[in-house]
């Protein structure tokens, strides 16, 4: 990430003076997003010690605005020695569950949907994927899911199918 010095603008490795400066202050604020996360949001990321020791540290100079701006340059130091996609991963997931899960539910839905619509090709299908699948416990899930839509009326069923997929696609 940094540069050495002797570096000529003609260079093929030349980073210059202001993308230096732009990649820290990036990682400055980063650094800050980190340390709003909640300790026990904290303690879910794969952090180094010495970067666990420097949020204990922000935690205790946080109600000192010069110390705490200084830490973070530090924490911005620190940061580079540290696999950033999977930190950045990790605070995306943290700071954004809820699309995770919307994301899991629709998949489950669709899935719902396609055996109740497809039939046994696609109990097939989901039985290869998912070996652990009860054969007879699904069909008889989707045929009845399948009366019930007839009849207009979703109703228990359709839920424990839902159920039942969540299930499998989880373990």
């Amino acid at each position: 990430m940094t540069k050495p010095y002797y570096l000529m603008p003609d260079d093929e490795n030349y980073i210059s003076k202001t993308d230096l400066k732009k990649e820290v202050k990036e990682l400055q604020e980063f650094a800050r997003q980190l340390v709003a996360l909640g300790k026990s949001q904290r303690a879910k990321l794969t952090a180094s010690d010495e970067l666990k020791d420097a949020f204990r540290l922000a935690d205790k100079i946080c109600n000192k605005p010069d110390a705490l701006r200084r830490h973070f340059q530090f924490m911005a130091k620190l940061l580079k020695d540290e696999q950033l996609d999977t930190l950045r991963a990790e605070y995306q997931s943290i700071k954004s569950p809820v699309q995770k899960s919307d994301k899991f539910i629709k998949k489950v839905e669709d899935l719902r949907d396609n055996l109740i619509q497809e039939g046994d090709s696609a109990i097939n299908n989901l039985i290869e994927t998912h070996p652990n699948a009860e054969r007879q416990k699904l069909r008889q899930l989707v045929r009845q899911a399948k009366k019930e839509l007839d009849k207009e009326k979703p109703g228990k069923s359709f839920k424990e199918l839902f159920q039942y997929i969540k299930t499998l696609l989880i373990s």
